[in-house]
């Protein structure tokens, strides 16, 4: 299957673009050649051709100014080429190395030893201060926590075994490894509203936030299926789940994960469209809610109208580099 046959998702949602889409390139190769010289040569210069910074902009298009994106865009840039490098990392070595970077995303310095990767989170650890406070802060490792337990963990030993899991074993572990929970934390600074406990905890939120990670995991496996097709260890992509257990064919997996997708979606906008009563922040939520809507159609609209080679171009999606010496 190519990519160009695979059905294109679609949403009851427009999407923008902040004006910073083709901004960020330059200070982008900066940041990959100073601080990710763990990785080597050649997977440095894929990065540098996936667009992520792109991304960035389509995602969270309230931002005013490049200062307010910054921390944005750094922060795509990591959260994609940690999930990447530590994509099979052992499970009881990756626990330490997430414990540390859970330490430095709520204040403590990188080490004089620690590889650039854990430079880059503190930087925009410090670049989101200006827009946030410490409860969105605790509420971003707390989510970085989950993602990388619940999910990059979850994963690894299908991966190592290449074993499909059952399909509701899948979609909690993609809920949370597809790292959405993480990235869409930083909605809230980027539109100026920081949403207190009451609204982050509140199970309709909760819930929203839900619906968004897997409908973009679905989206993700829909817009990778055909690389993820030419590798015989892929277990992970809900289209060929479903193909798998279902004894069905590949047209007839899309189909059905597809409708998946369309009933997530509608379930957002029932929820959306009945939010609970917040007193007089209640506008601020709902133009909360409504953002995390544009995360999902500008990701949608990233991967087929971006300049991304990641999914595009066969051979452009690096493979793990952990525990290898980089050349």
């Amino acid at each position: 299957m190519k990519q160009s046959d695979v059905p294109v998702l679609q949403y009851p949602w427009d999407y923008k673009i902040a004006p910073f889409a083709e901004s960020f390139y330059e200070e982008q190769n900066d940041w990959i050649d100073k601080d990710y010289l763990f990785m080597s040569e050649a997977t440095r210069t894929k990065y540098k051709k996936h667009g992520l910074v792109q991304a960035a902009s389509y995602m969270f298009p309230a931002t005013k100014t490049m200062e307010q994106m910054r921390p944005i865009a750094r922060f795509m840039v990591w959260l994609t080429l940690y999930d990447d490098y530590y994509e099979v990392c052992p499970v009881k070595e990756l626990a330490p190395i997430r414990d540390h970077i859970m330490d430095i995303m709520l204040g403590e310095n990188p080490r004089p030893e620690d590889i650039g990767l854990l430079r880059q989170v503190a930087l925009s650890r410090d670049e989101f201060r200006t827009y946030v406070n410490d409860n969105w802060l605790q509420r971003w490792a707390a989510s970085f926590y989950d993602y990388t337990t619940y999910g990059i963990m979850e994963e690894t030993p299908y991966k190592l075994k290449q074993e499909f899991p059952t399909l509701n074993n899948l979609l909690l572990i993609r809920e949370y490894s597809i790292s959405m929970y993480p990235y869409g934390d930083p909605v809230e600074p980027s539109m100026g509203f920081i949403a207190p406990g009451a609204v982050s905890r509140h199970p309709v939120i909760k819930r929203l936030k839900m619906l968004m990670c897997r409908i973009m995991a679905i989206q993700n496996d829909f817009a990778s299926i055909e690389k993820e097709l030419a590798v015989d260890t892929e277990v992970l992509n809900i289209i060929l789940v479903m193909k798998y257990q279902y004894k069905i064919s590949l047209e007839e997996a899309c189909i059905e994960a597809m409708r998946m997708h369309d009933d997530y979606i509608r379930e957002f906008v029932e929820l959306q469209a009945n939010l609970p009563e917040f007193g007089s922040i209640q506008k601020d939520v709902e133009n909360f809610v409504h953002h995390m809507t544009l995360m999902i159609s500008g990701l949608g609209a990233w991967y087929h109208k971006g300049s991304s080679t990641r999914y595009k171009v066969p051979g452009e999606y690096p493979r793990p580099e952990y525990g290898h010496q980089v050349i």
